[in-house]
């Protein structure tokens, strides 16, 4: 067999069989690149595999819990905002003001103060002033309207995004950013999670940079078409040349191969990065890069740049007179924002997915919740408990799972009680054998599944877990693989074709 057919044969056969999953991750990879363009449209869960079906309040349907008054409960998080009794048999929907759209309407944090309410929300944040029904949407930078979590301290209120902290006194409601100092001796550094999730998106060049990610995106959509009637038309025009003319599939079979090749060529810089960038953003291959970090100088860094998409939740310590900050590279801790934060020495474990939950149990101990499990972990000495089991938390050497034992997506007292909300089991009780609440199927039938969400769903091959169970994290890392393999194969074959015979 020649070189050029044995190149053949790896361009062909490959791209036959991961044709569909080129095309499924070209169309979600768009879609996720413009997410407020399609946060307004949701998806029937009756269309989507058993998995997406709610149930006990799972899928990070719930985030918290708030008491107003003495016996109304909010619960908030993935279902929005919805209000009721103690008793839990009638619930109300608490939205109004909020733009329509499940992705808009997501929750991340929500506080009560005396005067009324706060929502954190992916595209803002919202007030609801005491005895009203409609959410206003609080004035924020455009550009940094990502809100995280909110945090109450006497008269004063601090929000985080995903870049900044905002301050605001509780009667003006209008937020000045805190200028937040970078830890002494930071250096210009990215994780390579980040780094190789913004070259995949596009995000490391800005607006230009995810217009350069659609392009590709495109290219990848018309290759994989046009390779397509390349490999049918020929076959169709043979078996049925004598019933019919076929001047049209022709032209189109001629199109198709001319600018497969110059598009495919042109392209192959670009399509290999984005294969294999795409390799690394999910497992097995993302542990190898998921607690690293990639230096790019050692010059001293701007505040903004060090914080920018890193800051999760906000707290103030009352009893240690410090504010904790969570981060997706830690948890840091300062008196005054004045001065640099420090990170703590000793981190409990938290999923490379990000921190849940950031409550304090007393003076003492934080709460900590992630897809990595729930712990007890004390600031001070680093001591960690896993606070389902009570066991002391061994800290593991080496790669780890990026799932724990239990998925926590959110944690909540009501009527006293600890409940956790596992993104898989829904809501589980905590220390004592009460029932969890019932869903009702007024909040499920309202909690449709985000465009955006299906499209990242289907871009990290999570949709075929119903089918191939937990091999579906193969999915990506086998088409970004044979992306490269079938790009690389056809680059070859161009080139030999046109240069070297």
């Amino acid at each position: 067999m020649s070189f050029y057919s044995t190149l053949r044969k790896y361009h062909k056969w490959p791209a036959l069989v991961f044709t569909l999953f080129f095309l499924l991750f070209a169309i979600s990879g768009v879609l996720m690149n413009h997410r407020q363009t399609i946060a307004h449209i949701d998806i029937n869960r009756k269309y989507l595999p058993k998995n997406y079906q709610l149930k006990n309040w799972n899928l990070a349907s719930v985030k918290g819990a708030r008491t107003i008054y003495s016996d109304s409960i909010i619960l908030y998080g993935g279902i929005g905002i919805w209000f009721t009794k103690g008793n839990f048999e009638n619930w109300k929907p608490l939205m109004d003001g909020i733009p329509e759209g499940s992705d808009y309407r997501k929750i991340f944090d929500l506080e009560v103060t005396p005067n009324g309410i706060l929502a954190a929300t992916r595209f803002g944040l919202y007030w609801l002033g005491k005895g009203e029904n409609h959410w206003v949407k609080l004035h924020l930078p455009q550009s940094d309207e990502f809100c995280t979590s909110i945090e109450v301290v006497e008269s004063s209120i601090y929000i985080t995004t995903r870049n900044s902290i905002y301050y605001s006194s509780a009667q003006t409601l209008q937020f000045t950013p805190i200028d937040l100092k970078a830890p002494l001796g930071s250096k210009k550094e990215i994780s390579t999670f980040r780094l190789f999730w913004n070259i995949h998106s596009g995000e490391i060049f800005g607006i230009p940079g995810r217009l350069l990610a659609d392009l590709v995106a495109l290219v990848m959509i018309f290759l994989s078409i046009t390779g397509i009637i390349y490999f049918l038309s020929p076959k169709i025009i043979k078996r049925y040349h004598e019933q019919f003319r076929f001047h049209k599939l022709k032209r189109t079979t001629r199109f198709s191969y001319k600018w497969h090749l110059k598009v495919g060529a042109l392209a192959t810089l670009l399509l290999v990065i984005s294969g294999l960038t795409g390799t690394f953003l999910r497992p097995p291959f993302l542990l190898t890069i998921a607690n690293s970090q990639i230096v790019l100088n050692n010059q001293k860094v701007s505040n903004s740049y060090y914080w920018n998409d890193k800051l999760r939740d906000i707290r103030y310590d009352s009893a240690r007179k410090k504010f904790i900050l969570a981060t997706s590279d830690g948890i840091y801790h300062c008196t005054d924002f004045s001065e640099p934060l420090t990170k703590f020495p000793n981190q409990p474990p938290v999923s490379v997915m990000g921190i849940n939950v950031l409550e304090p149990l007393d003076s003492v101990f934080y709460l900590v919740g992630s897809f990595s499990g729930l712990f007890r972990w004390n600031p001070d000495t680093g001591e960690t408990f896993n606070y389902i089991t009570g066991n002391l938390h061994r800290k593991e050497n080496g790669l780890r799972k990026p799932l724990g034992e239990n998925v926590v997506s959110g944690y909540a007292h009501i009527s006293g009680l600890e409940y956790i909300f596992d993104y898989d089991k829904g809501m589980v009780a905590l220390h004592h054998s009460e029932p969890a609440i019932p869903m009702p199927s007024t909040v499920a039938d309202a909690f449709k599944f985000p465009l955006w969400n299906l499209a990242q769903e289907i871009h990290t091959g999570r949709i075929f877990s119903f089918i191939l169970g937990d091999f579906y994290i193969l999915v990506v890392p086998l088409t970004g693989i044979f992306l490269v393999v079938v790009v690389l194969s056809g680059f070859m074959m161009w080139y030999k074709r046109k240069y070297l015979n």
